[in-house]
């Protein structure tokens, strides 16, 4: 923490040092690498309501009026009209863990759902592209939160922070002048915003350019996670990219470091494909056509195994080592294969076993890669 707040006021330098700044040099790249490099961004605003003790020390009666207050709020904005509002209890397991496997929610929220509700788009099961939605007394009161696929990091913000101005018309925040907005989380003190994108670095990785990419973002005040957010682990070459700390920087300040960011790693991610090309190893390309293999044959896969067979099959396609299976979008995959998705799209009216999802997932994967 203190390394990171010492950083600060280096953070311009050090990245003018990495050459994050320097738009130029991806200007060319077209959009479909960029898509599947950077596969989602996200932005999330957290807030809380004067008067009120925070989520974690709260009693069941204080979270309640919470809930009802942003309830009645809600109705008085017109922007929020084709939003409806939901309490956790009466959301079902399926559309539970759906938002879950999104990022909408964390799995904590589950454990005492009193108190608890969402503000969201009714279509939210179809549309996995884009979701814009409030999340009431999870960490803090209020999590105002966008996600889009691709490089939508400018575009989520202005929505988030328009939600957020209309919320804050009709609540009253806690705010202090020297500290900013406050949470529970320190690290969220000052902005309240966590800014993410969601990246796929095969070639980085393969080639162990991510170590030190990864130690030069937490220089300039950037955290480097894996995919599943609730136990941290890294899983088909997928990371979640984040800004540390807000206090000390404005929102503007912290958006464009982040989109800067991005930009640059479509440019590390595609030189480090590029010499793993010219330096191809036999077993690079038999983890390629491994992957290729288990996924034509398979019976049954996992989710975990899905998405690290999928990420060589997405790198042997960038690279040209296969031509076999069809192009894909990796983040709309991801979505289409997750538990929650395929027993609500393709298993009705009975809960299904562990099994019967795994099969599905085979055959919903090969159909997507290997049917013209």
């Amino acid at each position: 923490m203190e390394k990171n707040l010492t950083n600060l006021n280096n953070n311009i330098s050090n990245l003018d040092k990495m050459n994050i700044l320097n738009k130029n040099k991806s200007a060319n790249m077209n959009n479909d690498s960029k898509q599947d490099v950077v596969l989602s961004s996200s932005i999330n605003l957290f807030r809380n309501i004067s008067g009120y003790k925070f989520s974690a020390s709260n009693d069941r009666s204080e979270k309640e009026n919470i809930l009802f207050q942003i309830q009645n709020v809600k109705n008085e904005i017109k922007s929020l009209n084709d939003y409806s509002f939901y309490y956790l209890k009466d959301i079902s397991r399926l559309h539970r863990q759906l938002l879950i496997e999104r990022g909408v929610i964390s799995s904590l929220m589950l454990q005492k759902i009193s108190g608890k509700g969402l503000i969201l788009k009714p279509d939210f099961v179809a549309n996995s592209n884009k979701i814009f939605a409030i999340i009431i007394n999870e960490d803090e009161h209020l999590k105002i939160q966008g996600m889009e696929s691709g490089i939508k990091i400018k575009e989520c913000f202005k929505r988030v922070l328009k939600m957020e101005r209309a919320l804050e018309k009709k609540l009253s925040f806690s705010f202090s002048k020297n500290l900013g907005y406050l949470t529970s989380n320190p690290s969220l003190l000052g902005t309240g915003l966590k800014a993410e994108i969601l990246v796929h670095l095969p070639g980085m990785v393969i080639s162990s350019r991510i170590i030190d990419f990864i130690k030069n973002l937490n220089q300039i005040g950037f955290g480097v996670s894996g995919y599943i957010v609730d136990d941290n682990e890294v899983i088909g070459n997928l990371f979640r990219i984040s800004n540390l700390i807000t206090l000390g920087k404005d929102e503007n300040s912290i958006i464009n470091e982040l989109y800067a960011i991005s930009q640059n790693i479509i440019e590390e991610e595609e030189n480090a494909k590029a010499d793993l090309k010219k330096n191809q190893e036999f077993d690079i390309e038999d983890s390629v056509f491994r992957s290729f293999g288990i996924i034509k044959y398979a019976k049954i896969l996992s989710f975990e195994e899905s998405i690290e067979l999928l990420s060589m099959l997405k790198f042997g396609l960038d690279a040209k080592i296969i031509d076999e299976v069809n192009n894909f979008n990796f983040y709309e995959i991801i979505n289409l294969i997750s538990d929650a998705n395929i027993e609500l799209n393709y298993i009705n009216n009975k809960k299904a076993t562990e099994d019967e999802i795994d099969f599905i997932r085979a055959c919903v994967i090969r159909e997507k890669l290997l049917n013209d």
